[in-house]
């Protein structure tokens, strides 16, 4: 009979234990969900012409861009001489990889980073260079 009574008391202690951490995850679950992600001011397909704004000193306006299913296909006429540019962007969380339309991701240890982040209500385009240099580019949302 004792015996008996030692396996029922362990066998409760062993689920009751089960039920706290189910307990628990439904605590944290409830917490996750009261935490607001910052609102993010800029859409991908306006980061893609912004990015290949400052990659390629073009001005935004001429930019054009279209999505497909994450890939966005960029391009623009260049006003000087009429010729036409295309390139395409995708997004690794804040990391940009770029290349042109027909050919490689420009995503090597060679190649430049390009990162973006939004500040107050500027989108900023960071190209790092294999030697540590970067350049920043600002854009307004009202570009």
């Amino acid at each position: 009979m004792k015996n008996i009574s030692n396996i029922i008391i362990f066998a409760i202690l062993i689920s009751s234990c089960g039920n706290k951490k189910e307990e628990s995850k439904v605590v944290l679950e409830n917490k996750a969900e009261k935490t607001e992600l910052p609102k993010q001011l800029f859409n991908e397909t306006e980061i893609a012409k912004y990015t290949m704004s400052a990659i390629m000193n073009q001005p935004p306006e001429i930019i054009n861009v279209k999505d497909n299913n994450g890939i966005y296909y960029v391009s623009y006429i260049r006003k000087d001489d009429g010729k036409k540019f295309d390139y395409k962007i995708k997004f690794n969380g804040k990391n940009i990889i770029w290349g042109n339309s027909d050919g490689r991701w420009r995503d090597t240890q060679y190649d430049e980073k390009i990162k973006y982040s939004e500040k107050e209500n500027k989108l900023i385009i960071t190209q790092t260079f294999e030697d540590g240099s970067n350049i920043d580019k600002e854009f307004s949302k009202s570009e």
